[in-house]
């Protein structure tokens, strides 16, 4: 029953190398490998203008579609993959079922994955800042006041600075 599960079609989770998601998946495409990256949109600001940008809801993933024994070395043959993802030893497999949910779930309700991606802003987590005077400065989240804003601590030159700014002009520091 094993091999059958590794001789027929499965659903399978590639690790990619970071932000070689889209890359890899039109690379793939191209070797008619079938593949699912679940993308998210985010309004993004610019120097000059606000943007609404993809990204993909799972940073370093992408859902390929394949023959295991036959088609998975394709797949890791390719520059912008790292390695299939395996669990107690063996390549995880997805069902179809949870790829179908997972699809419904990106196109009826987004904007609750862009909040529980708010939410991994906690207290003491190290932050980007994105946008600002600050741009590409770290700093630690020292506390959350609303739903809004929050109040980071910014070390700079010897001291401490506090300041307050919008969640969506921070991205968690990985």
């Amino acid at each position: 029953m094993e091999n059958e599960i590794y001789h027929n079609p499965n659903w399978f989770v590639v690790y990619t190398k970071p932000r070689c998601e889209k890359k890899l998946k039109q690379s793939l495409e191209k070797a008619k490998i079938q593949t699912f990256l679940p993308l998210l949109k985010q309004r993004r600001r610019w120097s000059d203008r606000w943007k609404i940008i993809e990204f993909p809801a799972f940073s370093s993933y992408l859902f390929v579609k394949i023959i295991y024994y036959t088609e998975s070395q394709k797949v890791l043959a390719d520059k912008n993959s790292v390695c299939i993802v395996h669990f107690a030893g063996k390549p995880a497999i997805i069902a179809e079922e949870d790829i179908e949910l997972l699809k419904i779930f990106l196109n009826e309700y987004p904007e609750k994955i862009k909040l529980q991606e708010l939410e991994k802003l906690q207290t003491g987590k190290l932050v980007k800042i994105k946008h600002g005077p600050f741009a590409g400065r770290s700093a630690i989240v020292e506390k959350i006041k609303n739903s809004v804003y929050i109040v980071l601590n910014l070390p700079a030159v010897g001291k401490t600075l506090k300041l307050e700014i919008k969640k969506e002009d921070l991205e968690l520091d990985e």
